[in-house]
């Protein structure tokens, strides 16, 4: 279990995070949804262990959440110049030499003799995952990944992810648009206002936009039409 306890964050005299509290079953996968702007990827990244709290816990199974276990994908991506794609992944071989380069490829089909300057956005997004993926770590963090892909792109993660989840992998994915998450998710966690507002279990998947409207959203009769 990852157990969050009363955490804040700030930017200089700007409060991100307040006083949020959040619990996520290990083996599972996690979303996040939220505005854009509403905390999603400082969150992450103070899971991560890339920022840390004013105040508050990060607990894995009752000890302190250690950095080295998890993952972090960014929103954006970012390559050293003229890097080719196989050059890349090998640095990530050379701590995990049980990871199939070859095998992976034969899903996500990039072009790895190609330097990565070259990539489209998608192409990009699916090679950091692959890199994720190499990293074999116990707690992988998603942030946005799949804004930019393609349809079929999309299937592809959402089929390889609970993949990963029934192997003890706990994931965790951050969207601003719920229904992204609705496909892989056994849970999905709104953060509105520094704080996760409410946290919906898969059988509820149904009510979900009504109970997000319920905690701040915007109404169809809102519209002045």
């Amino acid at each position: 279990m990852i157990t969050i306890q009363n955490l804040d964050f700030s930017y200089g005299k700007s409060p991100v995070i307040k006083n949020l509290n959040w619990q996520l079953e290990t083996g599972k996968i996690h979303g996040l949804v939220g505005l854009n702007g509403a905390g999603k990827s400082t969150l992450f990244n103070l899971i991560a262990g890339w920022l840390k709290p004013s105040n508050g816990t990060i607990m894995y199974n009752e000890i302190r959440l250690d950095r080295s276990i998890c993952a972090l994908m960014e929103t954006n991506p970012q390559f050293y110049p003229m890097i080719k794609g196989q050059e890349y992944l090998d640095v990530f071989k050379l701590k995990n030499n049980q990871f199939d380069i070859s095998a992976w490829n034969n899903i996500f089909k990039l072009p790895l003799n190609e330097v990565v300057d070259n990539y489209s956005t998608g192409m990009k997004k699916r090679l950091d995952l692959m890199g994720i993926l190499a990293m074999n770590r116990e707690i992988l963090i998603l942030d946005e990944p799949f804004n930019g892909l393609d349809f079929e792109a999309v299937r592809l993660v959402q089929q390889v992810l609970p993949l990963l989840a029934s192997k003890g992998k706990t994931i965790i994915i951050s969207s601003h648009i719920a229904e992204s998450l609705t496909a892989v998710c056994n849970s999905i966690s709104l953060l509105r206002n520094g704080e996760i507002g409410l946290q919906i279990r898969k059988d509820s998947f149904a009510n979900l936009s009504e109970m997000i409207d319920l905690h701040g959203g915007i109404k169809t009769e809102d519209f002045p039409l």
